[in-house]
C-alpha cells in the first residue's frame, strides 16, 4: 500500500471510530456507572414546578436536606406507584427533615396531572430535555427494540420529550444536604426497583444525628 493509500486508510478507520462512539447507545448499567455518587457535589439547577413557577436547588436546600426523585414520566404506571407511596410517607419525611421534590423530563402541564392523580402535596418539577438528569449522569437511551415496543404502546419518548434521542432518567433517589453535598444515592439499571420510603426516612434520621 502507497503512503498517501496508508494515511487515507488511517484516516478513514478514525473516522469510523469517531461515528461508532458518538452512536453508542448508553445502557442503564453504564448510566449508573457513570452517575454521581455520595460525596459529589449537587448540580444546580432552577427549574419549573407544575404551575409554571421557577424554583432554585438553592432555595429547596436552604429548606432542609433534599430529597431528590427522578422519575420516567406519568404514563410510567410503576412512577406513579411509588409516588403515592411517598406521598403517603411524606409526613414521616418532613418530620425527619426532609424535603421532597420529584423531577422528571415532562412539560409543567404532565407534571400536574401527575400531582394532581396521585394528590402529591410535594413539589413536581420539569426538566426539559433531561438537563438536570444529565448532570446526574443518570441517563441513558432505550434500545432500539425496546424503542419500538414502547412506541407500540403509545409511547414515543422522543415525540413526548422533545428529546434528540428516546432517553430517560434512571429512577434514582438522591438525598442531599444543605451544603449540596451528596449523602445517599439509591441508584439501579432496574426501573421497577427504587428507594422505599422507609431507607429514605433511615438515612434522614442518620443525617440529623451528624
Amino acid at each position: 500500500m502507497t503512503k498517501p493509500k496508508l494515511l487515507l486508510f488511517i484516516l478513514f478507520l478514525g473516522l469510523a471510530s469517531s461515528v461508532h462512539a458518538f452512536d453508542k447507545i448508553v445502557t442503564p448499567e453504564e448510566a449508573v456507572a457513570s452517575a454521581l455518587k455520595v460525596g459529589a457535589k449537587m448540580p444546580a439547577f432552577e427549574l419549573s414546578d407544575s404551575d409554571g413557577k421557577k424554583v432554585s436547588s438553592a432555595s429547596l436546600l436552604m429548606k432542609g436536606n433534599l430529597v431528590l426523585v427522578f422519575y420516567r414520566g406519568a404514563w410510567c404506571p410503576f412512577c406513579n406507584v411509588y409516588l403515592k407511596k411517598l406521598q403517603d410517607n411524606l409526613q414521616l419525611i418532613r418530620e425527619n427533615g426532609g424535603e421532597l421534590v420529584a423531577v422528571s423530563v415532562e412539560n409543567p402541564d404532565n407534571s400536574a396531572k401527575i400531582a394532581s392523580k396521585n394528590k402529591l402535596n410535594f413539589t413536581v418539577l420539569s426538566d426539559p430535555l433531561l438537563k438536570v438528569a444529565k448532570e446526574f449522569g443518570i441517563v441513558f437511551e432505550l434500545a432500539p427494540t425496546t424503542n419500538q415496543q414502547y412506541k407500540g404502546y403509545g409511547i414515543d419518548l422522543v415525540k413526548n420529550n422533545g428529546t434528540a434521542k428516546p432517553e430517560l432518567p434512571l429512577s434514582a433517589t438522591y438525598i442531599i444536604n444543605p451544603q449540596g453535598e451528596i449523602i445517599y444515592a439509591f441508584l439501579d439499571p432496574d426501573y421497577k426497583k427504587r428507594a422505599e420510603p422507609q431507607e429514605i426516612i433511615s438515612e434522614l434520621k442518620k443525617a440529623a444525628i451528624k
